[in-house]
Order: C-alpha cells, then sequence, then structure tokens
C-alpha cells in the first residue's frame, strides 16, 4: 500500500507541477496564480494541493529545486566523459535544454522569476568550469564570471524565445567564439 500511495503522490505532483507551468505560460507570474487555478488544470481537488503545499510558490520552488538537481546531474554526466572536449559538452547542453523545453521555457521566460535564472545560470557557469578545467586570477574571476554568465544568459533565453530557430551547434559556436575570444583577447596590466 505503501508504494501505491508513494505513485499516487508522485502522480499528483507531477500533475500539479504541469499544470502550474500551463499557468505560468498565461499568468507570468506565480504571484497571479490561484490554487483554484492550477488544480482546475490539474484535474486534482484543492484538497490534495494542500496536502503537498501551502501556496503556488511552494509548487514553483519545489519545481525549479528539480531542475537544478536535475541539469546539475545531467552536467555532471557528461563531464564525466572527459574525451567529449567543449563544444559536445556544451552541445550537449544545449540538446538538454531543448529536450526539456517546457521547464525551461517556463522557468527561465514564462515565469521570469529572476531568482531561478540566477540561480540556474550560476550553476551551470560553476559545472562548466569545473568540468572544462577553465581557471583565472582570482582578482577578476567574479566579472569574468558575470560577463559569462549574463552574455550566455541572454543567447540562451533568445534561443528559447526563438522556438530554437538555431541548432544546437550553431548557439554552441556562437556561445564559444563569444566567450573564447573575449578571454582570449583579455589583456590585463
Amino acid at each position: 500500500m505503501n508504494t501505491k500511495n508513494n505513485q499516487r503522490t508522485r502522480l499528483s505532483k507531477m500533475l500539479l507541477k504541469n499544470a502550474l507551468m500551463d499557468v505560468l505560460k498565461e499568468k507570468g507570474s506565480v504571484n497571479k496564480v490561484s490554487v483554484r487555478e492550477i488544480c482546475e488544470r490539474a484535474e486534482l481537488n484543492r484538497s490534495t494541493f494542500y496536502t503537498h503545499y501551502s501556496q503556488p510558490k511552494d509548487l514553483l520552488i519545489e519545481l525549479e529545486d528539480e531542475i537544478l538537481q536535475s541539469t546539475k546531474e545531467h552536467l555532471e554526466k557528461i563531464g564525466a566523459e572527459n574525451d567529449l572536449g567543449a563544444h559536445k559538452y556544451i552541445s550537449s547542453f544545449l540538446k538538454y535544454i531543448k529536450d526539456n523545453d517546457k521547464q525551461f521555457r517556463t522557468l527561465l521566460i514564462d515565469s521570469a522569476d529572476p531568482d531561478f535564472r540566477s540561480r540556474f545560470m550560476q550553476q551551470t557557469i560553476v559545472q562548466f568550469v569545473e568540468n572544462l578545467d577553465i581557471s583565472f586570477s582570482p582578482e577578476i574571476e567574479q566579472y569574468i564570471y558575470s560577463y559569462i554568465l549574463n552574455g550566455s544568459t541572454g543567447i540562451l533565453i533568445q534561443w528559447i524565445r526563438s522556438d530554437y530557430e538555431c541548432d544546437e551547434n550553431t548557439i554552441c559556436n556562437l556561445l564559444f567564439s563569444i566567450n573564447n575570444s573575449a578571454l582570449v583577447n583579455l589583456n590585463l596590466k
């Protein structure tokens, strides 16, 4: 019976998360989303929602944490394949974003949650730096990461908004070229 309840809980939570993403696409902010709207979309009772969450923001936070964790695990997996090289590593990451479009579109664009966007990109950049073995002098490191973080975020968001008009390799080459040329041309005295 415990397994059945666990399956029911997982299914209920999945339905609620999918419903939240659908409503966020329409409303743009979790602050504009009601429990009633989520439950109607999920075709679940409000009591089911309140069994797991106290407000829509709690559901959003759980959804954000899950995508951060799964992204971290994906990057660790592709980072473990040491012979991939930078282009294939970034290309694999872009394919992962495209394969998980609904979550990324909702969390990076539709919900317009700058906190999540920042956490996502910071985690991603840190993992890129670790997996691609990049190092900078400590006094300029934060500026370089900020530049890479903000520029790469802008490119990724535009790519998602354009419905992946360019393929992963084109975006990968663009990200790699822009960031690499900025770093190569970095002349600090």
